[in-house]
């Protein structure tokens, strides 16, 4: 049954469950979305709706109507598809895509705070939530978390950069990928990345949280990146792992040297 059928009686969109969510979220798998069939429209499922319409030039609201049920029956039977072995890799994964909407989220000045990066912490709950009370306290590692639970994955669930390095349910990749972890050290604690692609300049660049006190993409030079690059455990690999293999990203080259 195509997924316009499916959604003739009604749309799909978050909070729904059933079997006709099930085949949505299948049929988002088959064109290399890193979704299983669990029956439950929760936040993983509604970023990648909202990412391949985006990309499918449609109205980006997560809501699966008759557009998009078309677009993406269609986007199953073109022939690129059908004739691969295995699903196609879509370029960048969904707490990826999830974080790229939050660029430009910032503190606020001086005492007050930013009730949005407030509102995350909580959203982690534990030691996160304990510890995490004012936007003047460093939250690169609240974003990394942050993105991974909005599609449904485990991260550090600390504060702590620096145990994106091995202290979460992840493998260690031989280079870097788009997508990947990339802690870092810095002056009085450490940093954490999710790697977007490349520069002209040969950085790597690199989404954040708290890079001028605020959610910005920086270039990053490549000898920063010494704690390796590190991938959620229950994922697929990426296909293309390495410096050479990311996508060109322009920037003025100016490295990010504000990450406190």
């Amino acid at each position: 049954m195509t997924i316009a059928a499916l959604v003739a009686g009604g749309p799909l969109r978050m909070g729904a469950q059933g079997e006709a969510v099930r085949q949505l979220q299948l049929a988002l798998k088959a064109i290399g979305y890193a979704l299983t069939g669990t029956g439950y429209f929760g936040p993983a499922t509604d970023t990648a709706v909202e990412t391949f319409q985006r990309r499918a030039g449609l109205k980006v609201d997560g809501e699966v109507g008759p557009q998009t049920a078309s677009a993406l029956d269609r986007a199953q039977t073109a022939p690129a598809v059908v004739q691969q072995a295995t699903p196609v890799e879509v370029g960048r994964p969904l707490w990826l895509e999830a974080g790229i909407k939050l660029i430009n989220v910032k503190e606020a000045p001086g005492a007050t705070d930013n009730p949005e990066i407030l509102d995350w912490a909580k959203e982690e709950g534990g030691d996160i939530a304990r510890e995490y009370k004012h936007d003047s306290i460093a939250w690169c590692a609240l974003f990394a978390n942050h993105i991974l639970t909005k599609v449904g994955l485990k991260g550090t669930e600390t504060l702590w950069a620096l145990d994106f390095a091995g202290h979460w349910p992840a493998v260690k990749l031989p280079g870097p990928a788009v997508g990947a972890f990339a802690p870092m050290k810095r002056t009085g604690g450490g940093h954490i990345i999710c790697i977007v692609g490349r520069d002209q300049h040969g950085n790597v660049m690199g989404l954040g949280g708290n890079q001028g006190d605020k959610v910005s993409i920086a270039p990053f030079p490549q000898s920063r990146l010494n704690q390796g690059f590190w991938w959620p455990k229950d994922v697929p690999l990426p296909l293309q792992i390495g410096f050479a293999s990311l996508p060109l990203v322009r920037s003025d080259g100016r490295v990010s040297s504000n990450e406190a």
